[in-house]
């Protein structure tokens, strides 16, 4: 069962609210990695925005090189992933658009669902699930 991670996975792991999140974070990542996680190069895009903007490039581009070590898959965005994330946004105009990029790995199969508790995903018609 492969997931696709969105960037609210990475940004709760890179910025945890409290211990307890670290912890419960850090466990659900190590479950769903045995499985196989996808990182949409767009999620990098996000992360690196948000995170390189607190921490530093640097340190953001350690914690990315972590997640791929450890076993998580960068994918590029394809033309039918493209494509089905364009269909999408032409039915949910208010859906962001690395949102609707995200979704189109589980809408075509490629993952089953998506790590995220972002209504969106639901909107979108993708299985989602959080910590």
């Amino acid at each position: 069962m492969t997931s696709v991670a969105d960037t609210r996975l990475l940004l709760t792991l890179q910025f945890p609210p409290s211990e307890g999140v670290r912890d419960r974070v850090q466990a659900f990542i190590r479950k769903e990695m045995s499985r196989n996680i996808i990182l949409p190069s767009i999620v990098l895009t996000e992360f690196v925005k948000v995170a390189g903007s607190r921490i530093g490039i640097e340190a953001t581009v350690r914690t990315i090189n972590l997640l791929k070590e450890r076993g998580m898959n960068v994918k590029p965005i394809d033309e039918e992933l493209a494509m089905q994330a364009g269909k999408l946004l032409l039915k949910h105009k208010d859906v962001p658009f690395a949102d609707a990029l995200i979704a189109s790995f589980a809408l075509s199969k490629i993952a089953e669902y998506v790590l995220s508790d972002d209504l969106h995903f639901e909107k979108l018609g993708t299985k989602s699930k959080w910590f």
